[in-house]
């Protein structure tokens, strides 16, 4: 009964998260929609501080909740609306809607991309083992620093820029690859100062662990020395290394 109950947990937690997504995309379409007409535009301007304002007034409410529940001792294991729940929601939706306002449209199609990865990668972590979960971390930083290489050298930007951006995916690599090997010596542990985590791997784990951020600065050095066509056709690499990873662990879960 326990572990029915925190599978319901899980699974009502999952489908929480892509219904706040799903809504957040719609009200972002609707305020695109309303920002991208000269009649409606300060009408849009006004929702999206309304929004501010509502999602500051929410994130005090979550502090005010968590701050009763941790007073109270309350037992938050299997509740889903919790104050830190409502923290983290109102946060991101201030911090997005601060964008909006700010830069206006071009941070659209950005927000339209996050937030239903956001639900994905939230599906994975809880769904997928932990290694397959840092491999798709590695692979969407991978996607996002070629989107970024290839703005780069469409817009004219120095090749050396795009090496930059380059040598940044291969410096979180060797971050990973580090503590890989790192925590294969320890057998799954790890340590922070007083803190300890503990990992739980498959066999083939520490391997994939470190040929996928190698993989990942590859195809970043090869995007940003090919230029535009090449690092797109990187990116449709990634892609398929993300799918051709995510079949293999999905049949591994049956």
């Amino acid at each position: 009964m326990p572990q029915k109950k925190e599978e319901d947990y899980i699974t009502n937690k999952v489908l929480a998260v892509f219904t706040v997504c799903l809504a957040g995309v719609l009200i972002l379409m609707g305020i695109s929609r309303l920002l991208s007409r000269g009649d409606t535009f300060l009408a849009g301007m006004t929702t999206v501080r309304v929004l501010m304002g509502i999602s500051a007034v929410g994130i005090l409410l979550g502090i005010i909740m968590a701050v009763r529940e941790k007073s109270s001792g309350k037992d938050n294991t299997y509740k889903i609306l919790t104050g830190r729940s409502l923290i983290i929601v109102f946060a991101v939706s201030l911090v997005v809607l601060a964008f909006i306002h700010y830069y206006g449209f071009p941070v659209f199609k950005f927000f339209y991309a996050l937030l239903p990865a956001l639900a994905v990668y939230y599906l994975i972590y809880h769904s997928y083992q932990a290694e397959f979960c840092v491999i798709s971390v590695d692979c969407g930083i991978a996607v996002l620093l070629l989107m970024l290489v290839r703005w780069i050298q469409v817009n004219g930007g120095a090749r050396r820029v795009s090496c930059i951006v380059a040598a940044v995916c291969g410096a979180l690599a060797l971050v990973q690859i580090a503590l890989a090997l790192q925590i294969r010596k320890a057998d799954g542990k790890l340590k922070f100062g007083s803190r300890k985590l503990s990992f739980v791997f498959s066999k083939n784990a520490y391997t994939m662990l470190i040929v996928t951020p190698v993989v990942m600065t590859a195809l970043l050095v090869i995007g940003a020395l090919m230029g535009t066509t090449v690092s797109l056709y990187a990116v449709f690499a990634v892609v398929s290394y993300l799918f051709v990873t995510a079949v293999y662990y999905t049949v591994k879960m049956m």
